[in-house]
């Protein structure tokens, strides 16, 4: 069983799977793609994740990147699955795991028609009251 000493080595393995899979089934990853793996809000990362950061943002569609890097994740463990005998629950959970339907984007979306909907209420009450 594999173990891993720090978060930072258990990232690394993880990385290098998605990696290899990608290779393995001709996915091309670029080197922003590879790089944005490391990325966290929380915890120091790459010295230069922040020009990374800038240039996924401004070249690359975070939807269209998350679903590929989960597929990848999807065969790597599927792969796992069927050259490991051992049986890991984990593994089941991974397998049975569904992204979320919503994306930032989308929450950005709702946030942005929440906002359209509480200033037409808005509007229309001070309409309302004025015309009284």
């Amino acid at each position: 069983m594999q173990t891993f000493v720090t978060v930072r080595d258990a990232k690394e393995f993880l990385i290098a799977r998605i990696i290899s899979t990608a290779q393995n089934e001709g996915v091309p990853l670029s080197e922003v793609e590879r790089k944005m793996l490391y990325f966290s809000e929380t915890v120091s990362t790459l010295p230069d994740m922040m020009e990374t950061s800038d240039a996924f943002d401004r070249d690359y569609d975070q939807s269209t990147y998350e679903q590929k890097i989960g597929t990848l994740v999807h065969k790597f463990c599927a792969e796992a699955r069927k050259t490991n005998r051992e049986d890991h629950y984990l593994l089941v959970l991974i397998k049975g795991a569904k992204a979320p339907a919503d994306s930032p984007v989308a929450d950005r979306m709702k946030l942005v028609t929440l906002a359209f909907l509480i200033t037409l209420l808005i509007v229309g009450g001070i309409y309302l009251f004025a015309n009284r």
